[in-house]
């Protein structure tokens, strides 16, 4: 068996390893919504497989070696992760809801799951703290939110303002203007 090469914090403290059949799931889901979502900052394209990861759990991933791939692959973990995080949140405000729903619960369910990984998380780069902030008081919102916090038609009553334009610029376009700086010789 491959030995773990990324770690990750857990809430207590704990460093957790990441196998190679744990990671590349999160890998994948997180370039595929990068694909998705490059000129999408409101409108984000999820598919259902999104919501059956724990994002959050990889906001503080590390290694202790350096191999080719490890400093790469924790930079866009932390960065995938907060937008993937950020699509899910910006989903559940832009849908139209109602108390109980599926909807309604799924994202509460999300909301309550990441709250203490983003509360704890310290990110790596100045700029990843505004999107940790968005992220907080989003979910802190689903986490809390009630039928009050409803407008007439559904919609959840919390302005995102330029959130998803914000993870499109800083976190998604980041990670193509690295890859396309890549020197291929």
């Amino acid at each position: 068996m491959t030995q773990p090469i990324l770690f990750r914090t857990d809430l207590g403290g704990q460093k957790v390893p990441i196998h190679w059949e744990e990671m590349h799931p999160v890998r994948r889901d997180i370039l595929h919504y990068f694909e998705e979502n490059l000129d999408e900052p409101m409108n984000v394209y999820l598919i259902p497989e999104y919501t059956k990861l724990e994002y959050w759990k990889y906001l503080s991933v590390f290694f202790t070696k350096q191999y080719a791939e490890s400093k790469r692959y924790a930079w866009l973990f932390e960065r995938g992760c907060l937008a993937l995080l950020n699509g899910l949140a910006l989903d559940v405000l832009g849908e139209q809801l109602h108390e109980g729903s599926g909807p309604w619960l799924k994202g509460k369910d999300i909301a309550q799951s990441s709250l203490p990984y983003l509360q704890t998380y310290t990110p790596t780069e100045a700029i990843l703290k505004d999107g940790q902030e968005m992220l907080i008081d989003s979910f802190s919102f689903i986490a809390q939110m009630n039928s009050s916090d409803l407008d007439w038609d559904g919609y959840p009553k919390f302005i995102a303002n330029d959130q998803g334009l914000w993870f499109t610029r800083n976190i998604i376009g980041d990670y193509y203007r690295k890859t396309a700086a890549l020197d291929f010789g």
